[in-house]
């Protein structure tokens, strides 16, 4: 006997000899279907997790471009494939280009149809409704537009139509609809992450009391910027750190922080404070206050008695005691070497068993204890580095002898003390010692859409899940009334239903 195998039975995933325009079809289905949709939304989540890991070029490209060197083939290999700037990797672009054309043909097809049902109403009753699971019969005196009456009465919450002695009622068009808006709540933000991608910029300062930071991107010390963001059109602002105030417990602990900052724009000046968490909206870029620390004003002069360096030295490490640690970069010297410090300030400094020790982050006995460095600072070469450490490889450290160990020569200043630098190269002084605020500085105007769309995706999800879509058909004939109900698998609602359509005792 010949089997006749239709196109019903061909197993799923084995398209074969089915023609171009079939491989076509059956490529956009994939594509189009709600399980590949989820998949890539999760390839486009794991996707980002190295963003999280490995530095980004666009934020700092120096620590991009030392991560690669420090690790050899492994870092060429993933540069090469686009793990320092993913956001524009050709892999990442597809994967957001394949999620987006798979939700937009889920949505449009699924919308037409919905919009279809609607217009339409439930559809005809079946032929026979004791071939569904779920249906009864139940003998009645009543009339058949009596008996139709009090059973459509009955099926509240559901849309019906009476046709051809029977009834046609449906509920769930909501599901469907939460359904949509759950899909259409994720193209949203896939739009919205684009545009975010496009038109934000975000950017981070560190001001030093007193000093005013202005809205360039030159005075940035790192800057992020979108794809359509003109560096030209920044909100001409200006922030003055006024004094930079931490509170602290009595175990030293901090406990509040706030930067007491002038705002100039247009001419107009206000005073304002940022604290961590509540950021300044200054023409929509909110500006956090992400750290604070000590600046120590340092004062070198080369052994030709000129002033390579008067300025504040940022030192940004920082332990639970406000011991302070960074670099002093002199590369303008007149005569001799370039000159490097490693530096660390004890805000109130006290010698225990010959260290010296911080016993209070607020500056009660600040010292400033430092090592140097001389030769080549690196910084001709026209290679970016970061001002906040010390290549040593060109340097070389002034030591002295200690027993039979060479060791580097430390230099010890208290606030407004100067000292000889060892070797004869000049002279340091610590010449004062203020506060510096981190400020972060975001600007994003698709935020609100974003939260606009994860709660409306949030409520079509819950939706979709909590609300019932059911079909219940009844009809009349010869004096009995036979109703069958269809649903979601598993749906213990539907015998409820059938009875509850079907009870006409009590009323008849």
């Amino acid at each position: 006997m010949e089997t006749i195998r239709t196109e019903r039975d061909t197993p799923a995933g084995s398209p074969a000899g089915i023609g171009l325009k079939g491989w076509l079809r059956w490529g956009w289905r994939q594509l189009t279907s709600m399980r590949n949709a989820i998949i890539m939304l999760l390839l486009l989540v794991i996707a980002l997790i190295p963003a999280s890991l490995l530095p980004q070029k666009r934020q700092d490209p120096v620590l991009a471009e030392q991560w690669i060197e420090d690790n050899g083939v492994w870092g060429t290999i993933l540069d090469a494939l686009g793990f320092f700037n993913i956001l524009t990797a050709p892999w990442f672009a597809a994967i957001y280009i394949l999620l987006f054309i798979s939700l937009v043909g889920c949505i449009v097809p699924r919308s037409f149809s919905l919009a279809r049902d609607l217009r339409s109403g439930p559809g005809r009753v079946p032929g026979r409704l004791d071939r569904y699971e779920t249906h009864r019969s139940v003998a009645t005196d009543l009339s058949e537009d009596e008996a139709l009456a009090l059973a459509e009465s009955r099926l509240r919450g559901y849309r019906t139509v009476r046709r051809d002695g029977g009834i046609s009622a449906q509920r769930g068009y909501l599901r469907e609809a939460g359904n949509l808006v759950f899909h259409m709540s994720l193209l949203g933000l896939l739009i919205v992450f684009g545009l975010s991608q496009a038109l934000s910029f975000r950017g981070q300062a560190i001001i030093v009391e007193g000093e005013t930071f202005a809205n360039s991107v030159l005075t940035y010390d790192t800057f992020e910027r979108g794809l359509l963001v003109d560096e030209e059109s920044l909100p001409p602002y200006r922030v003055t750190l006024n004094e930079m105030r931490p509170e602290f417990y009595e175990d030293g602990t901090p406990s509040a922080f706030m930067a007491d900052v002038t705002v100039t724009m247009a001419g107009e000046e206000t005073d304002e404070i940022i604290r961590p968490n509540e950021p300044l909206d200054i023409e929509g870029t909110n500006v956090y206050l992400s750290g604070n620390g000590y600046a120590p004003r340092i004062r070198v002069t080369d052994s030709a008695g000129n002033v390579g360096l008067d300025d504040y030295v940022v030192l940004p490490d920082i332990t639970q005691t406000y011991i302070s640690t960074g670099v002093i970069k002199v590369p303008d010297v007149t005569e001799g070497e370039q000159l490097g410090f490693q530096a660390t300030l004890f805000p109130t400094a006290r010698t225990q068993d010959g260290v010296i020790v911080s016993v209070n982050p607020d500056a009660l006995n600040p010292v400033l204890v430092a090592t140097t460095w001389v030769g080549d600072l690196g910084l001709d070469d026209g290679v970016p580095q970061n001002v906040y450490l010390l290549d040593t490889e060109n340097l070389e450290l002034v030591t002295e002898p200690i027993g039979e160990t060479d060791i580097g020569v430390l230099t010890t200043l208290a606030l407004g003390e100067k000292a000889d630098i060892p070797g004869g190269h000049g002279t340091i002084e610590f010449v004062e010692l203020a506060r510096f605020a981190a400020l972060d500085m975001r600007y994003d105007p698709t935020l609100g859409w974003m939260l606009v769309f994860a709660v409306l995706g949030l409520g079509g999800l819950a939706t979709s899940l909590l609300m019932p879509s059911r079909r219940v058909w009844v009809r009349y004939n010869s004096g009995v009334l036979h109703a069958a109900a269809i649903g979601r698998k598993g749906d213990e609602g539907l015998e409820k239903t059938v009875s509850a359509t079907l009870s006409l005792e009590e009323d008849s």
